[in-house]
């Protein structure tokens, strides 16, 4: 008869993504995983099958954060211009202070990988097209209103702010002056000119 598992999986996801997103994969060791969620390392294991795959999970579900908090007004139907720059907005200020000046996990996972775990690949490369989508919704929007010129090519525009968003966090990670994290932003948001 199995055992009856004694906690929250999802309890435990959230807990290793803040310690993941704060140290990275190879820093983090099981041992730093048991001591932050409290469950002991065949548990982990039992839950997740291994690191990565509780490294996998931490990914989804920083996803699932990011998309609710910081995609979730440049999805709306009336997202525009002030939206993103909103967005870059709340960037700005949230890189000078936990957890987000640990970065953007994501981007982090991508420079730590590369294109070496394919599992890991995939979840960024679904994390990158989301944000792609949510920036291509407000600049369609914009365009819509009269706000961004049709001539701009809302595709290319989008996969420039989406990679500016991925640079500044990579800035934010490295703890960056803020005076180059703000004419980063600036220069951003120019490419909406």
């Amino acid at each position: 008869m199995a055992r009856k598992r004694e906690f929250d999986p999802d309890e435990v996801v959230e807990k290793a993504m803040h310690l993941f997103w704060e140290k990275g994969y190879s820093e983090t060791s099981v041992r730093d995983l048991v001591d932050a969620t409290g469950v002991a390392h065949a548990g982990l294991y039992a839950a997740f099958d291994d690191k990565e795959g509780l490294y996998a999970a931490a990914l989804t579900k920083y996803q699932k954060l990011v998309s609710e908090t910081l995609y979730a007004k440049l999805l709306c139907a009336d997202a525009g211009l002030a939206a993103i720059r909103e967005f870059f907005g709340f960037i700005k200020m949230a890189s000078k202070a936990a957890p987000f000046s640990n970065g953007c996990m994501m981007a982090n996972t991508s420079v730590e990988f590369g294109d070496g775990n394919d599992r890991l690949n995939k979840l960024v490369h679904a994390s990158l097209k989301k944000l792609t989508s949510a920036f291509k919704n407000a600049l369609a929007n914009a365009q819509a209103a009269g706000d961004l010129s049709a001539d701009r090519n809302v595709d290319d525009l989008a996969a420039g702010l989406a990679a500016s968003f991925q640079g500044l966090s990579i800035l934010a990670r490295a703890r960056a002056p803020q005076k180059i994290i703000t004419g980063a932003v600036h220069a951003a948001l120019a490419q909406l000119d």
